[in-house]
């Protein structure tokens, strides 16, 4: 499915369909892979039900590994109430195992570390490669986090298949359950959320996938675009169906997209084409600098406000990294043009949640010295 072709609005269509259809809410498993994802799913199946669909999970892919975790903690060991540590907490975490094991921390690249050991959990790279005092590190790092009840976020993932494969009346369990499985931004999917996916899907094969492999740009986080290959082969009895009507975009635009996308070696085909006609033509400017960039961006929505009598809130600045933005920032202020900035920092990583939530885990675990 492209770029703008309802790919969202077919797999909610898809979910009250099967509603209609009898099958019951609590057999159907949707997944995605960020919360906003997520939530939109959830909102789009309870606005065409007229509803809340209660019953439904439709959740991202660690969430749902948690929901796992949270019903079958003894069977891995663990007591009630795991906490789940952020990427902040397993750097702390890797610094206190360190310390166990009497290493130098200053000379430690903690962050390069944790990335090392998030490789190692999503199956991208092996124990084998490294030292011998790293494989310490991470069985010390990970003995930490069973003594904390504790879970990482690679955990959320790499537990369920670990549970699934080593105990089969625990998978035949959530097999029972999830008959009919749905998963929407597949291209985003990593090979161990597929794993995860095809354990589930083996017995009822009731999964239908929805991706666009030109849209997979997450392979620096483990997203894994040949997940779409692999599953034909997997899936052999599929049906493929081609979404490659956009809704959201005019035809000069597509045209640019096309153009450039076709020079990408390995794809499906697709053609995506727009009933938008083909609206205004592209320009692209090459500037100097960063600061000349942002004075062009602001003189330019000044001009296009006057001439199309347009409001402010009909532009927007996508910006590559954060890094970018304060001089685009200083420049709009300047200029006197209001203006909104989304994403940043995360809510979660800010100091004074961070505070909040490490008082609520005291209270939840008082003997937990982290």
């Amino acid at each position: 499915a492209g770029a703008g072709s309802g790919k969202t609005r077919r797999i909610t269509y898809r979910v009250a369909y099967m509603l209609s259809k009898g099958i019951p809410q609590k057999s159907i498993l949707g997944l995605t892979c960020t919360n906003k994802a997520a939530r939109e799913m959830s909102e789009r199946v309870s606005e065409l039900l007229g509803k809340p669909a209660k019953q439904l999970t439709l959740s991202t892919f660690h969430a749902f590994g948690l929901k796992i975790l949270q019903q079958q903690y003894s069977h891995l060991g663990f007591e009630k109430n795991l906490s789940v540590y952020d990427a902040y907490d397993a750097s702390s975490m890797i610094k206190e195992s360190a310390r166990e094991l009497k290493m130098p921390i200053e000379q430690l690249d903690v962050l390069s570390i944790a990335s090392f050991f998030s490789r190692v959990k999503n199956g991208l790279d092996t124990l084998d490669s490294a030292s011998a005092q790293m494989k310490q590190l991470y069985r010390e790092y990970n003995r930490h986090l069973r003594a904390y009840n504790a879970v990482d976020f690679d955990d959320l993932l790499m537990l369920p298949i670990q549970l699934f494969e080593e105990q089969p009346e625990v998978l035949q369990h959530y097999r029972n359950r999830f008959t009919h499985i749905l998963v929407d931004e597949f291209q985003d999917t990593s090979r161990i959320q597929y794993r995860l996916l095809r354990l589930l899907a083996k017995e009822h094969r009731n999964i239908c996938v929805v991706g666009d492999d030109d849209q997979s740009i997450y392979s620096w986080r483990g997203a894994n675009y040949e997940n779409i290959t692999d599953f034909e082969g997997d899936f052999p009895e599929m049906q493929e169906i081609k979404l490659e009507q956009n809704y959201r975009c005019t035809g000069n635009i597509l045209t640019a997209a096309n153009t450039v996308i076709s020079h990408n070696s390995r794809r499906k085909s697709k053609s995506l084409w727009t009933g938008s006609g083909q609206g205004y033509p592209l320009y692209v400017r090459h500037l100097d600098n960063e600061t000349e960039e942002a004075e062009y961006i602001s003189a330019k929505i000044k001009e296009l406000k006057m001439k199309q009598r347009l409001p402010y809130g009909s532009f927007g600045i996508l910006v590559r990294t954060n890094a970018l933005m304060s001089t685009l920032e200083s420049e709009l202020m300047s200029e006197g043009i209001p203006y909104a900035v989304s994403g940043g920092q995360s809510f979660f990583a800010r100091k004074e949640i961070k505070d909040v939530i490490a008082y609520l885990r005291v209270l939840a675990r008082p003997h937990s010295d982290l």
